[in-house]
């Protein structure tokens, strides 16, 4: 499993930019407290580490926000994941210590809503041109 333990090379092409492949990964530091929090982009699963530790893990597919809690060192912590755009994958993280925020990120999948569209109307064209070339088979093979 590829968290804290992994290479600064792997932690910061990880950090730089969320995939499918790799997900969403957050890097925080509290003192001597390190707190990577990632969100698989495939099946939802939004995972809390606390110094290479899981401490929380839930999976989340139909809500745009969650909440991971968890106790370290006597203090209280809270994780918030809130998705601010669908259409760019925009997913901000945010880590409260005993109610007060400590840090907060942002990554999205895209950089600007105008390359969405494009991607989008690229998946229309291709989809259909699929399917023409499915009833064209269709109609063939049935003739």
């Amino acid at each position: 499993m590829a968290h804290l333990s992994s290479s600064k090379h792997k932690q910061s092409a990880a950090m730089s930019s969320p995939n499918f492949i790799d997900g969403y990964w957050f890097y925080f530091n509290d003192g001597d407290t390190d707190i990577a929090v990632h969100g698989s982009a495939w099946s939802g699963k939004e995972t809390v580490y606390v110094n290479d530790n899981p401490v929380s893990s839930k999976r989340e597919l139909l809500k745009t926000q969650s909440n991971h809690q968890f106790v370290h060192n006597g203090h209280q912590y809270q994780v918030r994941y809130h998705i601010t755009s669908l259409m760019r994958g925009d997913l901000e993280c945010k880590v409260f210590k005993d109610g007060a925020l400590l840090a907060s990120q942002s990554k999205a999948f895209l950089s600007s809503s105008k390359r969405s569209w494009f991607n989008i109307l690229k998946m229309f064209v291709v989809g259909f041109i699929f399917g023409l070339s499915a009833v064209a088979l269709i109609k063939y093979l049935v003739a």
